[in-house]
């Protein structure tokens, strides 16, 4: 994420306002070199999705009142692992979660002002929900705080209903994956359950045709493909995410078209 190297500070928060411009106009990037070039609209956007991303981390971190070593080191390996960040951007995100951790702002207000600011863009905005609940379980554990976070979220990142269950279903049936953030690799859902969940994650009713389906997959696949979410403001080093969210509309479609040719 390069940008990080442009002048971050209380001229890039104006921007923005609210709790996103507040993280910023705190002082963020204070010792970054100044660029007058400043910000275009797409860098723009990439640097409101990162600042809400480690806030929120750290609002998600804090939410049991205390931030452990497990979550210390599991943010850490987030930002040097998975996002593969530089040396100073990865000073920054720190720097951002935080002072996230101890400002007296409600993650739910990062959440409204990010639904703001990719209002039309909802594949953005479950990528970042999506980041937070692999976050949560990154020790394989649920604290119910997290889990209260997690349930109400979708309400404030403008999410359609059941999101919250779909990828709680997809994360509970890995026995692998994101850093050790899934439920132990539990999984006790029954093939009909696993298909209802199949349809569900389409967005397609058990009665739509073949056609149906396969034009729901083709446009869930358009939708949140990581080139197409990069057009829209997904920072580098995001992919990964958006990747997971494709795989999740393939594994769908063939579970339902498997079906469909076993009962033809």
């Amino acid at each position: 994420m390069a940008w990080w190297g442009a002048g971050i500070g209380a001229s890039i928060g104006m921007i923005f306002g609210g709790p996103i411009g507040a993280i910023i106009g705190a002082g963020i990037g204070s010792t970054l070199t100044q660029d007058q070039r400043g910000l275009g609209s797409s860098e723009q956007k990439q640097l409101g999705f990162i600042v809400a991303t480690f806030s929120m981390l750290g609002k998600m971190a804090k939410a049991d009142g205390v931030v452990s070593q497990d979550e210390i080191a599991f943010i850490d390996r987030f930002i040097q692992s998975e996002l593969q960040l530089d040396g100073r951007s990865r000073d920054v995100a720190i720097e951002i979660f935080n002072r996230a951790k101890s400002d007296p702002t409600s993650i739910y207000k990062y959440a409204e002002q990010i639904s703001e600011i990719f209002l039309h863009d909802e594949p953005m905005r479950e990528t970042l929900y999506r980041v937070l609940f692999m976050t949560a379980l990154a020790d394989g554990n649920l604290h119910p705080a997290e889990k209260e976070i997690l349930e109400q979220m979708p309400l404030y990142l403008r999410l359609r209903g059941g999101v919250y269950a779909r990828i709680e279903a997809e994360l509970s049936g890995k026995s692998g994956g994101h850093s050790g953030g899934h439920f132990g690799g539990r999984s006790s859902a029954t093939d009909a359950e696993k298909l209802k969940q199949s349809y569900k994650v389409l967005g397609v009713k058990p009665a739509a045709t073949d056609s149906d389906i396969k034009k729901a997959y083709r446009d869930k696949c358009k939708a949140y493909h990581p080139d197409t979410l990069a057009s829209k403001g997904l920072p580098d080093g995001f992919t990964k995410f958006a990747n997971e969210q494709m795989q999740q509309f393939t594994e769908a479609h063939d579970a339902i078209m498997k079906n469909r040719r076993n009962h033809a």
